[in-house]
């Protein structure tokens, strides 16, 4: 009994390092047209803050993922990478607005 949970906790934690950390955030259930809209405003709403997020093309990869934490630490949000409403409301409407070290700022 005690080896076959063993086992299983190993499958379970190479499983969990096999997959990338952004796959962990999911889509809330969202439709993926929706999702990828989310991604893409963050995806711009972070180049505008010169947090280099790459091309804005909807989806969630390792650079949107970087830029989304780097801009969680300087706002002083959670930082788990992920993409969401509150996230995206913070990019567009928070006061003073947040940059990227020596981003220029309009």
């Amino acid at each position: 009994m005690i080896r076959i949970l063993c086992a299983a906790l190993l499958v379970t934690a190479a499983t969990a390092a096999a997959t990338p950390a952004f796959a962990a955030c999911g889509s809330d259930g969202m439709p993926p047209e929706m999702f990828r809209a989310f991604v893409s405003g963050t995806q711009e709403a972070l180049n505008e803050h010169g947090f280099k997020a790459g091309g804005v093309d909807g989806k969630m990869g390792s650079r949107t993922q970087s830029a989304i934490r780097s801009y969680q630490r300087a706002a002083k949000l959670p930082v788990d990478g992920c993409v969401s409403q509150e996230l995206l409301d913070h990019l567009n409407f928070a006061q003073p607005k947040i940059y990227a070290p020596g981003a220029r700022r309009p």
